[in-house]
């Protein structure tokens, strides 16, 4: 059993997480007006465009084959998400506020298989032979922000901010956990610097838009009312 586990510990980690996607969207299936069951398909769907989207970007880095990069998924899966809001005419704020949640639960999963691995280790520090914990902190950043956010989106709080939030958040976190992460340069600096720096940076543009575009909504209320 556990030579089936280790030999199949990425696919397991997938199917767990499509599995917690499709009870997250039955959860919230009337929020999104989604049928119960089309919870099923979407969820599959989901998990293999994630697969998709790190595995590309992976490429696009010069990684080899099987390599996959996270920042993918930051960057490629909000446009399926847009996408399937206005193909759908759905509220792309819910659309978002709700999938970041299952994304974001699913990156936790693909760190929990670089353990397995062994890949994207920390550095060595000093001469001690042990590596900074950076995929351990990772793991502890999800699941902070995930017990902060899945609240708020719930309570319906978060008015399509949850996913420039997290990008943010994520953009702040990478770029302070990439200097303690080796990598395949011996440079201070390295291209998962460029990547976090531009979540951070799109993430807060995007969260100051949606606040300027609530606050000319409650603006024109008032006026309306007077």
């Amino acid at each position: 059993m556990g030579v089936f586990i280790s030999n199949n510990f990425l696919w397991i980690m997938l199917s767990i997480s499509a599995l917690f996607t499709m009870i997250w969207l039955l959860l919230l299936h009337e929020r999104l007006r989604m049928t119960w069951y089309v919870a099923i398909p979407i969820a599959v769907l989901h998990v293999i465009y994630g697969v998709f989207c790190v595995r590309v970007f992976a490429r696009m880095e010069g990684a080899g084959s099987g390599a996959m990069s996270l920042f993918g998924a930051v960057f490629l899966m909000p446009v399926a998400y847009y996408i399937g809001a206005r193909l759908t005419k759905r509220s792309a704020a819910d659309v978002f506020d709700v999938f970041t949640i299952p994304l974001v639960f699913t990156l936790m999963l693909a760190r929990v298989n670089c353990l397995h691995a062994g890949c994207c280790l920390g550095k060595l520090i000093g001469s001690t032979g042990m590596r900074w914990p950076t995929r351990e902190t990772e793991l502890i950043f999800y699941l902070l922000f995930l017990a902060i956010i899945i609240p708020k989106v719930r309570k319906d709080k978060t008015h399509g901010t949850a996913y420039p939030i997290y990008m943010v958040a994520y953009g702040v976190f990478r770029l302070i956990i990439e200097f303690f992460r080796e990598a395949s340069t011996n440079t201070l600096f390295h291209l998962s610097h460029v990547w976090a720096i531009a979540a951070f940076a799109l993430g807060i543009s995007v969260y100051i838009e949606l606040k300027n575009r609530s606050i000319k909504r409650e603006v024109n209320e008032i006026k309306r009312r007077k």
